[in-house]
């Protein structure tokens, strides 16, 4: 056996045990002695099991396969067709159990999403985005082609799709672009473009916060809050590191913005090509509440004229259109503002993204009345 089904195999049969695959990959690769190719192996190896447990359990049943955790990963690696396994899948479960969904997550995606059956299942590119304030496209991908990696423009500007490899490459370690999902840099296009006094509302890690101020050159008022101290504190140290001009802030803010900008917390379901466990999800959780909560206290911020954006990397109902229902039935002052964008699909309220290599998020702004 290699080492990186070896250690594929211990990372699985403790996410089999304990769950969060993440946290199982970031206990065993640091000390496994691999390389970052052997890591990159390992990840892709996991991912996939992740990925497709609910079809692997079928195929493992379907034809009396030995229930260990070698199976799944001979699985993972294996190019066989299973057609006899997918001719006895219940028609009435088929999305649940061919394309490993939960029953909520496949009965959403059958009424109202089918196109995202193969999306969501589908291996992920690495995609940079170019830090405008350091350097330019040509450059990183000119970087990325020396040091032996893949390197293909995108449909944004910005975007370059890479492989795993390049969130070492050299144009990443010096601040030239930053590992962020094609979506995601279209979301940060967007706010840069509504106005010039911004303020990044649940900044996080400052990844969003970077691209819109890379977006606007570095010409705009920018400034970021995160209830979390480490998160602000590391904002800080990339902000520099990327020559990004934002104010992190260390209290709620103060005066009023052009516009605010809330990346709400979500289910992550939109993420789950590069989360796989967020396929598994029974409902939205708690998280409608808190994130009408958090859009009740951005308004606050929000001049006369001024927009309010809500972004989360979720497509449930109950977390775009009702939330946004729900903030427009308690607040007259605002109204949904439709935005005109290629990479756009408009719902009843809102939009979502449609990007060929992003995740899948929802995007609506609020417009306040004058």
């Amino acid at each position: 056996m290699s080492r990186t089904s070896e250690t594929a195999e211990k990372v699985i049969e403790k996410w089999l045990e304990k769950g969060n695959m993440a946290a199982r990959m970031r206990d065993a690769l640091p000390k496994s002695g691999l390389s970052l190719e052997e890591r990159e192996e390992v990840a892709r190896m996991v991912h996939n099991v992740v990925r497709w447990k609910k079809w692997y359990d079928f195929v493992i049943k379907h034809y009396s396969l030995p229930e260990k955790v070698e199976t799944y990963v001979r699985l993972a690696n294996s190019t066989d067709e299973w057609e006899s396994a997918e001719k006895a899948v219940p028609k009435d479960r088929y999305t649940e159990i061919r394309y490993s969904f939960s029953p909520y997550m496949a009965q959403l995606i059958d009424s109202e999403f089918p196109e995202l059956r193969d999306h969501l299942n589908r291996e992920p590119e690495t995609v940079l985005c170019v830090n405008f304030n350091l350097s330019d496209r040509e450059e990183v991908v000119d970087i990325l082609r020396k040091e032996g990696m893949k390197a293909e423009d995108s449909a944004l500007e910005s975007a370059v799709i890479s492989d795993s490899r390049a969130r070492y490459s050299g144009a990443v370690k010096e601040g030239k672009a930053q590992v962020q999902d094609e979506s995601s840099q279209l979301v940060s296009k967007i706010t840069a473009s509504l106005g010039n006094r911004i303020l990044d509302y649940c900044a996080g890690n400052g990844v969003k916060t970077i691209a819109t101020a890379s977006f606007t050159g570095n010409r705009t008022e920018i400034h970021a809050w995160d209830i979390d101290e480490k998160k602000r504190h590391i904002l800080r140290r990339r902000a520099e590191q990327y020559g990004a001009k934002i104010r992190v802030l260390d209290g709620k803010p103060a005066g009023e913005y052009d516009a605010v900008f809330v990346d709400a917390p979500c289910t992550g379901v939109g993420s789950a090509r590069r989360n796989p466990e967020a396929k598994y999800i029974e409902d939205a959780g708690d998280f409608p509440e808190i994130q009408l909560s958090i859009l009740n206290e951005a308004k606050e911020w929000v001049k006369n004229g001024g927009a309010l954006l809500y972004c989360v990397c979720s497509f449930t109902p109950e977390e775009t259109v009702e939330v946004i229902d729900g903030f427009l039935s308690e607040d007259v002052e605002f109204y949904e503002e439709k935005l005109e964008n290629e990479h756009l699909r408009a719902l009843a309220r809102g939009h979502l993204t449609d990007m060929p290599e992003g995740d899948v998020m929802y995007i609506c702004v609020l417009r306040k009345k004058r």
